[in-house]
């Protein structure tokens, strides 16, 4: 057979030699053409799309990135021959998989996932377990060379992402038996037993697998020599983990596995075998029982709070402070971001709308410190801890009332799927609206000391992603004017708008997306020169080359309002990614899509975003 080989890494350099052996032709693309230098009857492609014409395609690159990147966003399967077969090795995860379905579907190409069990020293063996899944047909005319490289090909049925999900359960198992034989060996040392001769014992009785063995053997003899990384290890892992958020299982001993990977990485042990994780310290699990205070996983973490102070003002010949905000901060053990996140609440919510969801998950605030980000989140002048007194800062605002929340939330007849509790459960309903209270009737002057306070935070923890999330929208470009060198980024989940919008009971955005005044260049000293500007006029010095994006759901009438805010900001000078969580395969969302149902989901694509602003900022 003609065979397009796309990633040319340390697995695809044991495989290739075996099916040029086998008499196929093979030619091969690498992002590094150096990488094909010394692979010998090997003709280099000039780019992945010259892959999809030769009669199968086998592309093994290393995760959902670099597929998004050098086969969805570079379109190289556009053009693809029809007769040709592509054959998806990687491990990835499920929803990236069906995302490729559907790109082979619509383009007659054939899609069959095949990720493989077995290190690069077993692939050069011909010797790995290939875990298939695709049509009858296709599977027929690739299985040639699945017994060139396989000792074993294993159907797992015709969607592809059975194969995914397979593959990535499978290696979850493995990071199980690494755990519980490093937690073996230390107990069997603390009584005075040989760690050698009982791993021994039990990898050639009750577990003599090949797994067990190899890494039972790499933990007794401290030898991590990579055979499969555990970077890569942990790319798996939390796969799986992010697989089974999206189906709401929660994976308790995963979760426990993946802390002590992540403490690996963080010790500087990403380049050893992924093995090497089982030597971090073991901690005991939570006692059994129905209550989550019990039963929730144990995590480590520092945390505490701190009050970023207002001014004193006089009446009646007494002081008071105006507007103090208050702010609780929790790191993890081991900090792996560069930037730390200030998480901003909503309209007349509180910090606490990070925390846990109405159906008792974590929330983001509790995934950015999983995820290695120092997480400062604020009370704003005037909500929840920060205190509010009307003759210190002006009158309040309407309450929020119920019926309110169901508009913004779920209304009648608006396709919200996701909402985490049933419609008619008022005792829960009755616990959401508790976190609600009144905020200054004085928008532009509320939006003011949110971003005076904000400056404050940001000069005071340094350089900042800032998330905000509807009515605090405008404290992220508001604190971008007030701190441009200190904002490394902007999250905006379903921010207030359109521009210049209205919003009943909170107030109108007169510059546009503030109540705030908000420096132009060239200057605009009133809100009605700004209205009557020329919108591509309106440059933002502190928005200039600022990564944004924004965040919305399906559902939500705030997600309509990105048609505008979008050029707003493109012509204002940022960065703009509208992340539109429907055209990324997540559906049902409305506009408290922190905390609904799939929040997790949600929360993994501002995640990637992120970490690709970061690799954008810092090329390797």
């Amino acid at each position: 057979m003609n065979i397009g080989f796309i990633g040319t890494g340390s697995m695809g350099r044991a495989m290739i030699p075996l099916l040029i052996k086998a008499g196929h032709r093979v030619s091969a693309w690498n992002r590094n053409p150096e990488a094909l230098a010394d692979l010998e009857g090997v003709r280099a492609l000039v780019s992945p799309a010259a892959a999809f014409q030769e009669d199968v395609v086998i592309s093994m690159l290393a995760d959902d990135r670099a597929v998004r990147e050098v086969l969805l966003s570079a379109g190289a399967l556009e053009s693809a021959d029809t007769a040709c077969v592509h054959i998806v090795m990687s491990t990835l995860s499920p929803l990236l998989i069906e995302e490729l379905q559907a790109v082979h579907h619509r383009l007659g190409v054939a899609l069959v996932a095949a990720p493989v069990f077995g290190i690069p020293a077993v692939a050069a063996r011909g010797e790995m377990n290939i875990v298939v899944a695709g049509s009858r047909a296709a599977i027929a005319t690739v299985q040639p060379l699945f017994d060139v490289l396989g000792k074993k090909t294993w159907i797992m049925g015709d969607r592809p992402v059975h194969a995914c999900i397979a593959k990535i359960a499978g290696n979850m198992m493995i990071t199980h038996a690494i755990q519980s034989l490093g937690e073996a060996s230390v107990l069997a040392e603390r009584y005075g037993l040989s760690p050698a001769t009982f791993i021994d014992l039990m990898t050639q009785t009750q577990f003599a697998c090949s797994s067990y063995q190899r890494y039972g053997q790499n933990i007794v003899n401290g030898t991590f020599e990579p055979g499969f990384k555990l970077s890569l290890g942990l790319k798996d892992i939390n796969l799986a983990i992010e697989a089974a958020h999206t189906r709401d299982l929660g994976l308790p001993a995963a979760d426990a596995v993946r802390s002590k990977m992540k403490a690996a990485v963080a010790h500087g042990r990403g380049h050893q075998d992924w093995s090497t994780f089982a030597t971090e310290s073991v901690t005991r699990s939570a006692d059994p029982s129905d209550e989550p205070w019990r039963t929730g996983p144990v995590r480590r973490s520092r945390r505490g709070s701190f009050w970023l102070t207002g001014p004193r003002v006089k009446q009646d010949g007494k002081h008071y402070q105006k507007g103090p905000m208050y702010v609780a901060w929790e790191s993890p053990e081991f900090i792996t971001q560069p930037y730390p996140v200030v998480l901003v609440h909503g309209g007349t919510l509180q910090g606490t709308e990070w925390l846990d969801t109405p159906d008792g998950r974590p929330g983001w605030a509790q995934r950015f410190v999983e995820a290695g980000f120092v997480v400062f989140r604020v009370d704003r002048p005037g909500h929840g801890r920060s205190p509010y007194h009307p003759d210190i800062m002006g009158p309040t605002g309407p309450a929020f009332s119920y019926e309110r929340a169901r508009e913004v939330y779920f209304p009648e007849g608006g396709g919200e799927t996701q909402w985490p509790f049933a419609l008619d459960d008022e005792a829960a309903f009755d616990a959401f609206i508790a976190a609600y209270g009144p905020m200054p009737a004085d928008l532009a002057a509320s939006q003011t000391l949110d971003a005076d306070r904000l400056a404050q935070l940001l000069d005071k923890i340094g350089k900042a992603i800032v998330v905000t999330h509807s009515a605090s929208g405008p404290s992220g470009w508001l604190i971008a004017d007030r701190r441009p060198g200190l904002v490394a980024a902007v999250v905006a989940v379903e921010p207030m708008g359109p521009v210049f919008g209205h919003t009943p009971g909170i107030g109108t955005l007169e510059w546009g997306l503030t109540a705030a005044p908000i420096t132009f260049d060239p200057p605009r000293d009133t809100p009605d020169q700004v209205r009557e500007a020329d919108p591509a006029s309106l440059k933002i010095p502190g928005l200039q080359d600022v990564p944004v994006a924004l965040l919305t759901g399906e559902t939500s009438t705030f997600a309509s309002f990105a048609s505008s805010i979008v050029p707003f900001l493109q012509n204002a000078g940022a960065q703009v990614d509208h992340l539109d969580l429907p055209a990324l395969g997540i559906h049902g969302n409305g506009h408290g899509l922190i905390y609904e149902r799939n929040s997790d989901a949600a929360f993994e694509v501002v995640v990637q975003w992120l970490a690709g602003v970061a690799d954008a900022n810092n090329p390797a």
